[in-house]
């Protein structure tokens, strides 16, 4: 019974999909991530325990937490590529932003001389 349930609701999410992918992975992933938290509150491990079981030393656990530290600085920190691709995207949107103003001049004063 369970099995044509996970079935059925597989098919539903796939006739969803087809018309809303993106409500469709929300609730997928909104789904999955609180059947992990089920899960590991459940084995009594903690959320992050259950994915990452094992005993640790403190230099290990120290050594992963500054490893995502340097992580999430490099998410965090300004990246030059970025900003020059950022520059272009806005210096060419600017350019035509002013081909479309110099066109509107035109068509008006077109229109003004009739």
């Amino acid at each position: 019974m369970k099995g044509y349930c996970l079935i059925a609701v597989a098919i539903v999410m796939l006739i969803f999909f087809q018309k809303e992918p993106v409500y469709t992975v929300i609730i997928v992933g909104t789904g999955l991530a609180i059947y992990l938290y089920y899960k590991a509150k459940k084995s009594g491990k903690g959320v992050v325990g259950s994915f990452f079981s094992g005993q640790q030393s403190a230099q290990d656990r120290n050594f992963d937490d500054l490893l995502t530290l340097m992580m999430l600085q490099q998410l965090v920190s300004s990246n030059p590529q970025n900003n020059t691709a950022s520059k272009q995207i806005s210096e060419e949107s600017r350019k035509r932003r002013d081909e479309i103003e110099k066109t509107q001049r035109e068509v008006l004063d077109l229109l003004s001389n009739d």
